[in-house]
């Protein structure tokens, strides 16, 4: 079987990973050239999750336990009975505990996020019968998130300037679309607000782009290649959030 010819077939020289992350965040078209050729992940992977760990674990040393748990049932939909044996089956776990769930969970959220778009890439270049793979996808979901070491330092900086330990793990990621003050009445709408962040969607569109330049597709195939999981995520939660 013949070999689809590559729209950048010509070797071109290795950059590094410095040069590459640089890149990714000045010139991305150098960058996807690069991952094209190059698909490598353990730079972006270990950066981005050893960093996230650090914070996290600094952020659950100074939290006030107490508080914690009282801010976290705070908005809870629950009555007062199912309040009660919430909080006391938080309090049965030790700081150390949540401290544990709070550092790892949020690496293997990362993980399993990073596994599935790229799952789902993958399927798509298979369905179109394209010559890019899980490796490439994975590659460039890993370096594409690396805008997220933003939303890292944000957190460094909110905890750094929380001492008393009262600080909610909604009010941690300054790059919240809530926290930069798109707030709703609706809890559903909250929870949207809450979850998305200025760099996640600078993560997506660095995927558009790459996606457009890979595949030397129209805006419009890219686009909806990509956005379609999160639209229909997010159409999904709004149905619910509004009916």
């Amino acid at each position: 079987m013949a070999e689809i010819d590559s729209p950048h077939s010509n070797k071109t020289e290795p950059s590094g990973p410095l040069n590459t992350a640089i890149n990714i965040l000045t010139s991305p078209s150098e960058a996807f050239i690069e991952l094209e050729q190059r698909p490598t992940k353990l730079i972006p992977i270990a950066v981005i999750l050893i960093s996230t760990m650090a914070v996290m674990f600094w952020y659950f040393t100074i939290i006030d336990f107490d508080w914690y748990i009282d801010d976290a049932l705070s908005i809870a939909n629950l009555n007062e009975n199912q309040l009660e044996q919430a909080r006391e089956a938080m309090q049965s776990m030790s700081q150390t505990t949540f401290k544990m769930f709070g550092v790892l969970g949020g690496s293997i959220s990362l993980l399993v996020v990073w596994v599935l778009q790229a799952g789902y890439l993958s399927l798509v270049s298979a369905l179109q019968g394209d010559r890019f793979k899980f490796t490439h996808w994975f590659s460039l979901i890993v370096w594409t998130g690396l805008p997220y070491l933003i939303s890292v330092i944000g957190m460094a900086v909110t905890v750094a300037l929380s001492p008393n330990g009262q600080l909610s793990a909604y009010a941690l990621d300054p790059t919240t679309l809530a926290n930069l003050g798109m707030q709703s009445s609706n809890g559903s709408v909250q929870t949207i607000m809450n979850a998305l962040n200025l760099t996640m969607l600078w993560s997506i569109a660095l995927t558009v782009l790459a996606y457009r330049q890979w595949l030397e597709s129209s805006w419009a195939r890219a686009l909806g290649i990509v956005l379609a999981p999160y639209l229909l995520i997010l159409g999904t939660w709004a149905y619910f959030a509004l009916t």
